[in-house]
């Protein structure tokens, strides 16, 4: 579980398939960890929940995070949802609120969700609860006193951003593990589309050295700054990377290869 991890993890965020497929199987032996998303952008697709029982069941050794999006579900719904996974394998939760982009409902108060998954801890205690939060010590601390078990900042593009952000989280060494989220720079305009929707921004080499490669090499360079992320992240005491912004595909085939090569090329 993320909350007791005794080493530096490598993470992928994954959405489910639209429909019900096999293509959960195609993770084995690529990620020995994944967080699952939940109807990101309100586009609907399998249930993270189901999605995640699956891999407990087919792929040997999978660890599962699933987003739980209190965006337009009840107390009731959530629990239900949780106690099924549970019953499945799944022993991994992140509460999210939800998106904003596009519109849509906020009928759920997620700390009010987090403070009910915790209380079901005393009755089944074998799975943890997680927050996201930004890079502000108030804003992590909140969350700390509401009594989330492991936490995810970020997104970040640029391995220069990160130490300025992560001392603004003014971590001690009792403070629950903190994950951040990486997303690899593929090119100018995917990184607009990141920093738009919350990303931090990048600096000036990042745009330049960008703009002088052409699509082959931006590919390349994307993956050498994910990689220098995970190792500031590392470097800076966090608890290990999300690896986001991935199509399925990508996930599961070269950008997998591209992110061990990456990590093993460093040593």
């Amino acid at each position: 579980m993320l909350s007791t991890a005794d080493q530096f993890l490598h993470i992928i965020e994954v959405n489910p398939p639209a429909y019900p497929d096999m293509s959960h199987k195609q993770l084995g032996g690529k990620w020995d960890h994944v967080v699952i998303t939940d109807n990101v952008f309100g586009t609907i697709r399998v249930s993270p929940f189901a999605f995640g029982a699956r891999l407990a069941h087919d792929v040997p050794n999978m660890e599962a995070t699933v987003v739980v999006s209190t965006r337009d579900r009840n107390i009731l719904a959530i629990e239900s949802e949780v106690r099924g996974a549970l019953w499945n394998g799944v022993d991994s939760f992140l509460v999210v609120v939800g998106d904003s982009y596009p519109t849509v409902e906020h009928n759920s108060n997620h700390f009010e969700i987090v403070e009910h998954l915790l209380e079901l801890q005393e009755t089944i205690p074998a799975f943890e609860v997680g927050m996201p939060a930004r890079f502000r010590r108030w804003h992590l601390q909140r969350r700390i006193d509401l009594g989330a078990q492991f936490f995810e900042v970020g997104p970040v593009i640029d391995p220069d951003s990160i130490e300025k952000q992560v001392r603004r989280l003014e971590l001690g060494p009792d403070d629950p593990p903190i994950f951040l989220s990486v997303i690899p720079p593929f090119s100018d305009s995917w990184v607009d589309r990141v920093v738009d929707m919350g990303g931090i921004p990048v600096s000036d080499r990042l745009r330049d050295d960008l703009t002088a490669l052409d699509r082959d090499g931006r590919r390349v360079y994307a993956w050498k700054r994910a990689g220098e992320c995970s190792e500031v992240a590392e470097g800076l005491g966090l608890a290990g990377v999300v690896v986001m912004g991935l199509r399925y595909e990508t996930a599961v085939g070269d950008g997998a290869a591209s992110w061990h090569m990456e990590r093993h090329g460093r040593g």
